[in-house]
């Protein structure tokens, strides 16, 4: 329990120094133990409000998710699971559409180019 003021100030009057002094202590100790979580508390509110000017800057637009203004692919696992936005690099091209491979947790994405009629001669 957190010593307060005026249990300090009665041990003072009656002559408890000693007693004041240690319930001082303790009350300093409370308020730097208080300080330091609340400069944890405070990091932690910055942190969260980045993921959430994030998360509100960012639009999903299968597969892959966008942040505004940016017109390069994120990787959709990498965001919903870590909440970090990493782009993917320049795909490589094959049959069915361009592979995508996250560079972070390397997730490939075949991203269907628009539907290609094939036609067949028979």
């Amino acid at each position: 329990m957190i010593p307060n003021f005026k249990e300090i100030i009665d041990l003072v009057k009656k002559g408890a120094t000693i007693e004041a002094q240690e319930k001082i202590m303790e009350l300093r100790e409370a308020t730097i133990k208080l300080q330091q979580e609340n400069s944890e508390l405070l990091e932690k509110v910055k942190v969260l409000e980045k993921i959430i000017d994030k998360k509100l800057s960012m639009k999903f637009e299968s597969p892959f998710y966008y942040a505004n203004g940016d017109n390069v692919p994120h990787c959709p696992r990498c965001w919903e699971v870590n909440h970090k936005a990493i782009h993917y690099p320049a795909p490589f091209n094959n049959v069915d559409g361009p592979n995508y491979t996250c560079p972070q947790c390397k997730t490939v994405i075949t991203h269907p180019q628009r539907q290609r009629q094939r036609q067949t001669t028979y």
